[in-house]
């Protein structure tokens, strides 16, 4: 496989350094790209000196349109495997390779990373883990598969799903729809245990407000989302 990982930041100039440092000692043979995602702090200065490739997006579209974005550059690149990797440092590049080990054996065109399929100090609390449990359970029952971490960015996409995420990949709340998409085009998804770990840096955005305003666009998603044709060619590319 020739992989590609992909970062996407709005700023994280603090966690970016520590994340690539990382990702460099333990997967040497990866190429990095950081998409930032029309960062306010230092991210553009700290990235020109990194050893990553990357793109600077002109304002801010959303972490599903910079990893739309990050696909296209793949595609380009003639990358065959992606990986997404969050810039906050939550995602433990330790669990990379349990990430594409399904896909080098062919068992999965998609791979999801679940903090809740093994031991983890990291687990949302509170209502924010309450909203991932309903979301996790109507996404289980619509497509059939376990899903057990619906908000996980932690994954790794094979050649199928990199040709149609640099087209089609959601732009607004994009791992629930993200897949949905895919389950829609018949591309196979799995979920393996991973490791996750508290950000490095800053604090998360998702306030009380903002999850009650998420679960409403996925509860959207799930009755328009299911009725959507599938995407011409996406099922025997």
């Amino acid at each position: 496989m020739k992989v590609v990982v992909i970062i996407p930041a709005h700023n994280e100039a603090a966690s970016l350094p520590t994340v690539v440092a990382d990702l460099r000692q333990r997967h040497p043979d990866h190429r990095i790209l950081v998409v930032d995602d029309g960062s306010t702090d230092d991210t553009p200065t700290v990235l020109k000196h990194l050893p990553v490739e990357w793109l600077r997006l002109g304002s801010v579209v959303g972490v599903g349109g910079a990893m739309r974005a990050g696909f296209r550059y793949a595609v380009a690149e003639a990358f065959d495997t992606v990986v997404r990797v969050d810039g906050d440092g939550q995602h433990n590049d330790v669990s990379i390779d349990a990430l594409l080990a399904p896909l080098a054996c062919g068992q999965a065109d998609v791979v999801r990373g679940s903090r809740y399929l093994a031991e983890s100090s990291y687990r949302a609390v509170g209502f924010r883990r309450l909203a991932q449990h309903v979301v996790a359970r109507l996404l289980s029952a619509v497509t059939g598969e376990r899903v057990t971490d619906p908000t996980s960015g932690f994954w790794a996409f094979g050649p199928r799903a990199v040709r149609l995420l640099a087209h089609h990949h959601p732009t607004s709340y994009p791992e629930p729809e993200l897949l949905l998409l895919l389950h829609k085009n018949r591309l196979k998804t799995i979920e393996v245990a991973v490791q996750m770990r508290e950000r490095l840096a800053g604090r998360t955005s998702l306030t009380a407000a903002r999850t009650t305003l998420a679960m409403a666009r996925v509860l959207l998603v799930l009755l328009v989302v299911p009725f959507r044709p599938a995407i011409e060619g996406s099922s025997h590319e």
